[in-house]
């Protein structure tokens, strides 16, 4: 006999199957608000739910103004208290920390010295002190790190300008007057050869900026000196890294005529990361291939895992124009999935909706707090592992300049003479770069309440670390029939579930496809009338809530 199953979704997290099944025709259920606890079944770094970190902009733990290692071993609580019992912290399980090192700018992509950390950030004692902090809660810990370019004002490139100094071949030099180079050839919008005023006639490429000159990847000193940079921050507990410009390091306008750019390329990623995992086989290596999935697949043969660049433009296009006809995201993504596998079939993918380089994902849906919500669960509950980008959780915005990308985090509202409350909190950037966050709620008042944007966080993020078709289940695309539906299959050899994320401002209802009709709801998202269609055994339709996002398992967890 089929029933109609109605209640109120406050949960917006783990359901039991036993809830549903005692739920009687026409009968309510008074699931209680927030977040609920959930164990977390993901580990290690190469599973989870990573978050991005800018130190500079995180927490200042001294007062000037500049965040620190101290300031973010103080707040590790509100990442992820070691505790799965507590829902008051986010529950992220690793944390990639944007550069570190020594450097002349206020970002750290140009590297003074890879051994050191930036004195403004603290010491290396407080650095350890982190991650041993980190290690305690379960965090994994990941470093940013430039191998396609470093300073100029390493001890190396200072060194090296000289051509009778061994270290001139650790970087791109070429002579004015060598035929096989083009001197006025650009890339991302200036001349890439550079000549050096006291060695005249002498040229190197500085790819991104003068600044920052490019290093030669076919050097032997290079490649050794590279192995032991990780070696020592993997010896002190570093569990990987992101590689910046993973495409960059073989960029066709600063090599030979006739290099093989990608292939030469996938085979310097393949010896550095062979390497890191001979020190750890766990190690997580994540590269930055800014490119369409075609090109960036090829660079997992090497990488092993790369951002999934596009899927948040895709994601926002798809909420802001309310349409996903055909299932049109999904299929993309198994697309995209079978690629990457023929490249390597052991791929991690690295899913995200925003990063310090792109104007930010809220901005982009105009601040709408249950679009953003939506967003978050697209990309978190899709294959590998997912990063959030400081401040998403909150809703932060953006300009399209990098400076307003990378504003201090909000941690609570400011008092009468508008210092802000929180002591931890950075005030390092101009007010004109922040001006895009003058209505952002903070984290302190949205802790406060249940049904906000961060709040959804904290419950996506332990929903993903709980299930094993989640963070180690591969991707298969299933409609609904609904082009307001986005829908698909998570598989693990432990579970199945089906996802199903209503992409517009209505509720929709749609038939459960047959063959996931006995399962039972694993997430069911936002305060909102939820309609189930069926009986204790078999859910034949499912009323979906704007904007919201419901989970079938076969398992329960």
């Amino acid at each position: 006999m089929k029933k109609s199953l109605l209640y109120k979704n406050y949960a917006a997290g783990l359901v039991s199957a036993l809830a549903l099944s005692l739920l009687s025709c026409g009968s309510t259920s008074s699931i209680a608000k927030g977040v609920e606890p959930s164990t977390r079944r993901a580990n290690g770094a190469r599973q989870g739910v990573y978050y991005s970190l800018f130190v500079r902009s995180f927490a200042d733990s001294n007062g000037d103004g500049i965040g620190d290692f101290n300031g973010i071993t103080a707040k590790l609580d509100y990442l992820n208290d070691g505790d799965d019992s507590t829902t008051t912290d986010l529950g992220i399980t690793g944390i990639w920390l944007l550069p570190i090192y020594p450097s002349q700018s206020y970002h750290g992509y140009d590297v003074d010295d890879y051994y050191a950390v930036n004195p403004e950030y603290g010491t290396m004692e407080d650095f350890e002190r982190l991650l041993q902090e980190c290690k305690k809660r379960g965090i994994s810990v990941i470093l940013d790190m430039t191998c396609n370019h470093s300073s100029r004002f390493t001890e190396w490139f200072q060194a090296g300008r000289d051509p009778a100094d061994p270290h001139h071949k650790w970087y791109r030099w070429i002579k004015g007057d060598d035929p096989r180079y083009n001197l006025n050839a650009k890339a991302l919008g200036h001349t890439i050869w550079h000549e050096d005023k006291k060695y005249t006639g002498n040229y190197c490429s500085g790819l991104f900026d003068f600044n920052m000159p490019d290093f030669n990847l076919d050097s032997p000193e290079v490649r050794a000196e590279f192995k032991k940079i990780m070696k020592f921050w993997m010896d002190k507990g570093v569990d990987g890294f992101r590689y910046d410009a993973a495409i960059h390091v073989y960029n066709s306008v600063k090599t030979e005529p006739g290099t093989n750019s990608t292939e030469k390329a996938v085979q310097w990623w393949k010896e550095i990361t062979d390497y890191n995992k001979s020190l750890n086989p766990e190690c997580y290596n994540v590269g930055e291939v800014w490119e369409n999935n075609t090109i960036r697949s090829q660079y997992l043969a090497g990488l092993g895992s790369d951002f999934h660049f596009d899927m948040g433009t895709r994601i926002i296009d798809t909420l802001r124009y309310n349409d996903d006809g055909n299932n049109t995201f999904a299929n993309g993504m198994q697309a995209d999935y079978s690629r990457m596998a023929k490249s390597n079939p052991e791929y991690i993918d690295a899913p995200f909706l925003s990063n310090h380089d792109q104007p930010r994902a809220a901005g982009l849906l105009r601040g709408n707090a249950e679009m953003c919500k939506a967003a978050a669960s697209l990309y978190m509950f899709t294959e590998g592992i997912p990063f959030v980008y400081y401040g998403e959780e909150i809703g932060m915005r953006s300009g399209t300049d990098d400076l307003t990308k990378r504003t201090p985090m909000l941690w609570n509202e400011s008092n009468a003479e508008g210092k802000p409350k929180d002591k931890l909190q950075t005030t390092w950037a101009a007010d004109s770069d922040c001006r895009y966050n003058l209505k952002t709620i903070p984290v302190s008042v949205q802790e406060k309440d249940s049904e906000s944007l961060l709040q959804h966080y904290k419950k996506i993020i332990r929903v993903k670390t709980a299930h094993p078709a989640l963070y180690a289940g591969k991707f298969m695309a299933v409609g609904t029939g609904s082009d307001k539906v986005s829908s698909w299959q998570m598989k693990s050899e432990e579970e199945t579930a089906f996802v199903m994320t209503n992409i517009s401002g209505e509720a929709v209802t749609v038939e459960v496809p047959k063959d996931y009709q006995g399962f039972k709801a694993a997430f069911k998202s936002e305060a909102a009338e939820t309609v189930i269609t069926g009986d204790e055994v078999s859910i034949s339709a499912i009323t979906i809530p704007a904007y919201s996002t419901v989970i079938l398992s076969n398992k329960e967890f």
